[in-house]
């Protein structure tokens, strides 16, 4: 295991390498608000598997920023010139805002010649602090300059938002992010759209069939669809768990947050997870399923 660090490496980031020979190295990063321990957990089994594996921080990761602004592409790219002298071929995988960002990444950097996105979202929009409060940049950054992104227009109204959320029967208590990122940016352009079609490689998109975290669901398919209209050269594949929930492509042992067990992590989710409450076996096995499908994508890549 190595520690990179901003000083050293131009990111921050812990590596597990092989204990196998292996050709090949993953980057992985977190899901919004996910702390470092999982992250590494992750990386750490899935280095177990044959892989070199990089937990990537890009935020929330102590000295990053906490928020959701100008995260910068640039870690990536210099995590995968780390991973050079290793691997002949990199890949990446994410879960939630850890997958948009995977995305990002991937239709940016040529290099990334695998992807492995777990709920994730395929348009950026602006930057935020404490999830409130607009700060007209956008959620990323690359080479310096803002991606190109929606403004967050709700924000500067928040409270007729709320009130709109609340009124609204498609969406229901746990759905407040849904609503955000489904609702509040009718007018979506395709300048800010993550172009999936530009990635260079094997892309395998993985989510439930309903997320109220936020709508991957629907984002999954635009993805899906987008690749299938331009005859995109390499592997491609979506994987929907109809009674899976937002949290998928996690190995049983891993599903622990800051120091909780996995049932007591199981518990906290089903607060805020339909599908975790509603169907939790279900979500269980989808969680393990996807992990499988996540490790023989690579596996095959």
């Amino acid at each position: 295991m190595q520690y990179c660090t901003l000083e050293k490496e131009g990111f921050l980031g812990t590596f597990y390498e092989s204990e196998t020979p292996s050709e090949k190295a993953v980057i992985l990063v977190g899901g919004s608000g996910e702390g470092r321990g999982m992250v590494e957990k992750r990386a750490q089994t899935l280095s177990q598997a044959g892989f070199h594996v990089l937990a990537l921080g890009y935020y929330l990761w102590k000295p990053l920023s906490p928020h959701t602004v100008r995260i910068p592409v640039d870690y990536a790219e210099r995590a995968v010139k780390f991973l050079q002298p290793y691997a002949r071929k990199i890949g990446m995988t994410g879960l939630s805002l850890g997958a948009a960002y995977t995305l990002l990444c991937a239709s940016l950097i040529p290099e990334i010649s695998c992807v492995v996105a777990v709920s994730g979202f395929d348009f950026v929009v602006e930057g935020c602090k404490y999830a409130l409060f607009r700060q007209h940049q956008s959620y990323y950054s690359w080479h310096g300059q803002d991606v190109p992104y929606e403004p967050a227009d709700a924000l500067s109204h928040l409270f007729r938002t709320l009130r709109t959320w609340k009124r609204d029967p498609r969406y229901g208590a746990k759905a407040m992010n849904r609503f955000y990122y489904g609702e509040c940016f009718p007018n979506r352009t395709d300048k800010s759209r993550i172009k999936v079609e530009n990635i260079r490689g094997d892309v395998l998109l993985i989510g439930p069939k309903y997320d109220d975290t936020w709508p991957s669901d629907e984002a999954n398919i635009r993805m899906a669809q987008r690749l299938t209209e331009v005859n995109h050269p390499y592997r491609h594949a979506f994987v929907m768990y109809e009674k899976g929930s937002h949290c998928l492509g996690m190995p049983p042992d891993t599903l622990c947050a800051d120091g909780k067990s996995p049932e007591a992590t199981k518990r906290l989710l089903a607060k805020f997870m339909t599908m975790e409450a509603k169907y939790p076996e279900e979500c269980d096995r989808a969680r393990a399923d996807s992990w499988a499908k996540l490790v023989d994508f690579f596996q095959t890549w």
